[in-house]
């Protein structure tokens, strides 16, 4: 029995610009209510934007990122899509939409440790940012700052007061330099060039050449001199 491999290249628009849109709109909602802006309690509509512009927007964009082999792209916005997901059921469950049972059984500490763990994932995605563009190089230096402060907020730990500002900014900032990328690539796709800038690559880490694939093999003499033959 033999089997055949196909591969299939996927051929849509680049997701990009959609996915960065959902991460932005939904750092600005998060970050009103952080600064004061909204009422830092009334969670009640982060719920909803959380899960369907940071969590399914993202992770939309994220599966047409994987098909189309970009790596970065899938892994980032799939990465932060789930977590948004993830902090719209949190709220829920504070909320006590998910029941009084549920609710009392909430350690905010538990939070604290997810922001940690994503503080590791986003410090190495950070550095594989510099292989991309400057506003994304900006947005995850800035998530770095933003998990670490949200974890040491949880934990209560250090100037509690002064790291949640400072959470609430550079989760502002974030949405702000969003949204800009998003406009800009955006423009890249639909115009088919480079209307507003995004800069270039650092190249930090040399990224390793793909291998070209390696030639046919001759065919054996004697059975190219049995074609010539048959050819006569």
């Amino acid at each position: 029995m033999c089997t055949q491999e196909v591969k299939i290249s996927y051929t849509g628009a680049d997701p990009t610009a959609f996915g960065v849109l959902g991460l932005s709109l939904v750092c600005l909602v998060a970050s009103s209510a952080k600064l004061g802006f909204t009422n830092g309690g009334s969670t009640g509509l982060l719920v909803i934007w959380a899960a369907l512009l940071g969590g399914i927007v993202q992770i939309i964009a994220a599966n047409i990122d994987f098909k189309k082999g970009n790596v970065f792209g899938g892994t980032v916005l799939g990465a932060y899509g789930f977590f948004w997901v993830g902090m719209a059921f949190s709220w829920a469950t504070i909320n006590g939409m998910l029941g009084a049972g549920m609710k009392a059984a909430v350690d905010p500490k538990m939070l604290g440790v997810v922001f940690v763990g994503y503080l590791i994932f986003s410090l190495f995605i950070t550095v594989a940012s510099f292989e991309v563009n400057v506003p994304f190089i900006l947005m995850l230096l800035l998530i770095d700052v933003l998990f670490f402060t949200l974890a040491a907020v949880s934990f209560n730990m250090g100037p509690v007061a002064l790291f949640a500002k400072v959470a609430g900014w550079s989760e502002l900032i974030i949405s702000l330099i969003g949204f800009y990328a998003s406009g800009a690539i955006f423009f890249k796709f639909f115009y088919g060039r480079e209307i507003l800038p995004l800069g270039k690559p650092m190249n930090l880490i040399q990224k390793a050449t793909p291998a070209l694939a390696p030639a046919p093999a001759p065919a054996p003499a004697s059975a190219s001199a049995f074609s010539k033959a048959s050819k006569a």
